[in-house]
């Protein structure tokens, strides 16, 4: 522990429980309540500088217009003018959440949602009393040992209605969760925080960033160019709800984000009521108790009440909110039965509706033919027997007198042999249901498209049909010839996926057609400073007991990905010259291509 601070006899320091930046943090008790408490404590080398001072203030003074659960509550601050600047706040008996991410990664987007839903309420709590945080991260958002989230670290929060305090040439906060306008010296509003939600919650959901580089300087300029990796190609399991709220979370342009935090967290609160996730708070006491424990129980709870939701939604006429549901359960459970078997039976109903609407026009074209009849000639002609219920044909039934209408107005009459009209009407009839004229398969056959990942273009015969999403999830061909139906990635994250339908092919089961995609291997460059061409370079994953891949500088090296992978990962590269040796972590993409410098240094590790 450093040197004691000066501060009130009524604190009593117990020990130091972390630093920042700017300030150490104590664990103390207030012998006058007689509760714990925690005192963050400036830097002696800042205290006399105004503007720590000033930021420090400005937390207090924010955080003081605070009360909400999922907040970190202040209890005392020192002033201007005392000789040691700190703020007294709760203490929190527990980790940050950078702190738990640096030990697994959430193996759900739902649980993603649960700890965003409860930083999104906090936000709106600060937002509703004019403050804004502007540097929501990991890093500032602390659980308690029971589960529950609090937001904190306000020291760079704007108090809207104060006067604005900016630092000449300085961004303040962190760059990876930056908005846009913060680095280009735009005006902040509500907007900011909800950007930084969205990189929060897209790095819960897929484990990885959606804006990094090797410098800062290089995280910037992509947070600017606002490009990121879809999520979906990122991490199996992410949906393409979610998908949706991360990217209007994170559009460039503040208008076309949530116009306001509050309604970021209604969607998320209906992502998860559709999940059968109702009280975020008892989930999260749940999963921080015994994280492995509550994701091993939870697919089935999750495929449960997502079926449960998805046919609520179809009862109601919502084909596309159903299909979107049953998608969440084939993002983690490719085979569930409930979902293949919905699936099937939503297939065979738009059969018969379209089978129904066939027979509905044919019926009508047979009264149309028999009043033109009746009106041509002033006679009755025999009309064509109802399509509702045909009778059986018969060797000796009379045949069917019918009328066609010259250009000149007048008609003609043709006898048509026995049966004839039930002919027309399995013709109209396979017209619109794609069924055959005659005897063997469908003249056109449509399949159910299942792919993981779901960021996928679907071709047909080389051409692109459209790019998959909850409402293209279906692909019709001809079954007079042999197809090829492929999936690929517009992202280059895997190999094509070629499936060949046809008269000449078995039916895939349900007329669905599933295919989980394979990673392509990253391709690392490793290149050391000093420049060593002899050096030997070993590549190790760090989850899988496989042999470590070998390789020199300058050359280009394949990192394998497996089937049960991310999209992204991290591995441990070694390089050795004799005399000079590094290891280093770094993350690789499927299907990507990159270069990384490692510094050598003399020794052994």
């Amino acid at each position: 522990m450093e040197q004691a601070p000066r501060i009130p006899e009524r604190y009593t320091l117990i020990e130091e429980v972390g630093q920042g930046g700017m300030a150490v943090v104590y664990r103390a008790q207030d012998e006058t309540l007689k509760r714990e408490v925690a005192i963050k404590v400036l830097h002696q080398h800042l205290a006399g500088e105004p503007e720590s001072r000033a930021r420090l203030e400005r937390e207090a003074q924010a955080v003081a217009k605070l009360r909400h659960d999922n907040i970190l509550e202040i209890f005392d601050y020192s002033g201007l003018d005392s000789a040691t600047a700190y703020i007294v706040t709760e203490f929190i008996d527990g980790q940050t959440l950078k702190q738990f991410l640096n030990t697994r990664t959430l193996g759900f987007p739902e649980i993603a949602a649960l700890i965003s839903g409860e930083v999104c309420r906090a936000l709106a709590h600060a937002h509703a009393a004019g403050v804004i945080h502007r540097d929501v991260k990991p890093e500032n958002v602390m659980i308690r040992k029971d589960g529950l989230i609090k937001l904190m670290d306000f020291g760079i929060a704007q108090i809207l209605d104060f006067q604005r305090m900016t630092v000449t040439g300085q961004l303040l906060g962190s760059p990876a969760y930056m908005a846009p306008e913060i680095i280009e010296g735009k005006q902040v509003d509500l907007r900011t925080d909800v950007f930084s939600v969205g990189i929060m919650l897209y790095l819960l959901a897929t484990g990885a960033l959606p804006f990094a580089g090797k410098n800062p300087h290089e995280v910037l300029r992509r947070i600017t160019d606002g490009k990121f990796a879809d999520p979906r190609t990122v991490k199996h399991g992410v949906d393409q709800v979610l998908a949706r709220m991360i990217g209007r979370a994170l559009a460039r342009r503040p208008d076309d984000r949530y116009p306001e935090v509050a309604l970021l967290a209604d969607d998320l609160g209906a992502y998860l009521a559709e999940a059968g996730l109702h009280d975020a708070r008892a989930e999260l006491r749940l999963y921080f108790a015994d994280p492995a424990a509550y994701e091993a129980a939870l697919p089935q709870r999750l495929a449960a009440a997502l079926t449960e939701s998805a046919a609520v939604h179809l009862a109601a006429g919502r084909r596309v909110k159903a299909l979107e549901l049953w998608n969440r359960v084939l993002a983690f459970d490719p085979d569930n039965a409930v979902v293949v078997a919905a699936l099937r039976r939503l297939e065979g109903r738009r059969r018969l509706r379209t089978a129904a609407a066939a027979l509905g026009i044919a019926a009508l074209l047979g009264g149309v033919g028999s009043a033109v009849v009746r009106r041509v000639h002033g006679r009755l002609v025999r009309p064509a027997l109802s399509l509702a219920a045909p009778p059986a044909p018969s060797p000796i039934a009379p045949a069917v007198t019918t009328t066609a209408t010259g250009s000149d107005g007048t008609a003609s009459h043709r006898a048509e042999p026995p049966g004839a009209h039930l002919s027309r009407a399995r013709d109209s009839r396979a017209m619109l249901d794609h069924e055959p004229a005659g005897r063997g398969g469908a003249a056109i056959r449509t399949f159910t498209l299942g792919p993981t990942p779901q960021n996928v273009d679907v071709y047909l015969d080389g051409h692109r049909q459209f790019g998959y999403d909850p409402d293209h999830t279906t692909i019709a061909v001809s079954w007079k010839a042999d197809h090829v139906i492929e999936f690929r990635s517009p992202t280059g994250c895997c190999f094509v996926e070629r499936v060949e339908v046809g008269p000449n092919h078995p039916l895939p089961s349900d007329a669905i057609i599933a295919r989980r995609l394979k990673w392509r291997p990253a391709h690392l460059l490793i290149t050391t400073e000093p420049s060593s061409g002899s050096a030997r370079v070993m590549v190790r994953d760090l989850n899988r007991q496989v042999t470590p891949t070998a390789g020199h500088p300058g050359e280009e090296i394949d990192v394998p990905f497996f089937a049960d992978d991310d999209a992204s990962k991290e591995i441990e590269v070694a390089v050795d010259t004799g005399e000079l040796f590094a290891t280093e972590k770094i993350r690789v993409r499927a299907g990507e291509r990159s270069r990384h410098v490692v510094k050598l240094r003399a020794g052994a590790n």
